[in-house]
């Protein structure tokens, strides 16, 4: 298993893992959340998606975006989307994929990195490799 940048053949295997969130959590349509898949891979000032591959076979996935605020003196990371799909749990998967979620956001120079509203499955992983609870996570849809 090795976890490497996703490609843009990979849209199918994503969105097929993504399809494993709960549905109250996917707010947009599959041809839209493809079509910003594209546009990451095209464009990584956008963010990175990094796939957790076992021959070929995306096993989970873990997305980043790289907003920018004065109150960071620059940039700083958000985890967008990470799952390891059902098929995968258990094997250490996850902690791989936020260790390279960590090490691409402090190549890149940024300076802390989020989480908003983490899943029950995830929030254990997340304190495991040290990110902190710090509070509620607010938010309203502008574009239905």
């Amino acid at each position: 298993m090795q976890i490497r940048r996703a490609r843009v053949e990979d849209v199918d295997q994503v969105t097929e893992l993504l399809g494993q969130f709960p549905p109250e959590e996917l707010t947009v349509g599959w041809d839209l959340m493809a079509e910003t898949f594209r546009q990451i891979i095209e464009n990584s000032d956008l963010g990175t998606v990094l796939i957790a591959d076992d021959d070929g076979q995306a096993l989970g996935v873990i997305t980043l975006s790289f907003p920018t605020a004065m109150r960071c003196g620059g940039r700083y990371t958000c985890i967008e989307e990470f799952i390891v799909g059902e098929n995968g749990r258990g094997k250490g998967i996850g902690g791989g994929l936020l260790k390279a979620a960590l090490a691409e956001a402090s190549a890149r120079g940024c300076y802390e990195l989020q989480v908003n509203n983490p899943s029950q499955l995830g929030y254990p992983v997340y304190l495991r490799y040290g990110l902190e609870d710090v509070g509620k996570h607010l938010k309203i849809v502008l574009n239905k």
